[in-house]
């Protein structure tokens, strides 16, 4: 009877398109606690500190990269949300699945091998915009409440997985150069934004290649036990009306606009 339960309740979820999601997301938005919990009972310096002195001592914090490192945080929740509407059921899975399951493994590496990055100085960061700014602020709200998480960087696991799902799923030279170009950007923007080391990024990188390939395969596996691989893009009505509402909305911007 529970086998018979659980059953039931792993296809629903894995056929509903929105609970896939937002499960996802759940899992996503975690990050966040367990920084907290590492900032709360772990000193700053707990730990270790990965870097390779050769390249991360001489990089200098600039601010315009916080463009490409803000990016990544929603691109991370928007393209599975795009995906919801749009990929066939085991792709779709087979996302999903691939970026939850980096991230719940890198969590467990947050806890059990605590990273922490050693920030810039304010005044190390040159310039005088906004953005500038705007860095200078991130490091001192990180000293705060933002002190571990390092290794593996999951800026750089998502923007890869992202990266190879839609390139699969949408392989022509276009979406290949654009996505390629924007997860470098994204990865290199770790670095130059002085929030990451490069062994974070390596870290993430290998998170990325295991994510992906776990994601395969335990999409694949959830497809054929559901037998619904050449089935409808089934999505619920609350996403669609939620889709119709947004779309409305940025037609009304657009005629502002314009």
């Amino acid at each position: 009877m529970p086998g018979s339960r659980i059953g039931r309740w792993s296809r629903w979820l894995f056929q509903n398109r929105l609970a896939l999601f937002l499960a996802l997301l759940a899992i996503q938005l975690q990050f966040f606690t367990i920084n907290l919990f590492n900032a709360h009972f772990r000193e700053p310096t707990e730990g270790w500190e990965l870097k390779i002195a050769a390249i991360d001592n001489h990089l200098t914090p600039n601010g315009w990269w916080l463009i490409p490192y803000f990016l990544g945080f929603w691109l991370a929740a928007l393209v599975p949300l795009w995906a919801m509407f749009t990929m066939p059921n085991r792709l779709y899975r087979q996302f999903i699945l691939a970026m939850a399951t980096a991230a719940l493994v890198g969590y467990a590496v947050y806890l059990a091998f605590p990273t922490y990055v050693t920030k810039p100085a304010p005044e190390q960061v040159p310039g005088d915009h906004l953005l500038a700014d705007l860095l200078r602020q991130s490091y001192d709200v990180d000293a705060a409440a933002s002190t571990h998480n390092a290794a593996p960087s999951q800026h750089v696991f998502y923007a890869l997985i992202n990266m190879c799902f839609i390139i699969r799923w949408r392989p022509q030279p276009r979406v290949f150069l654009a996505w390629v170009t924007l997860a470098a950007l994204i990865c290199a923007s770790t670095l130059l934004t002085r929030r990451h080391n490069s062994p974070d990024l390596i870290t993430g990188y290998l998170f990325a290649v295991g994510g992906y390939y776990a994601g395969v395969y335990l999409g694949g596996r959830v497809t054929d036990w559901l037998g619904d691989e050449d089935g409808p893009i089934v999505v619920p009505d609350l996403a669609l009306r939620l889709q119709r509402r947004l779309r409305q909305r940025l037609e009304r911007l657009s005629v502002r606009l314009g």
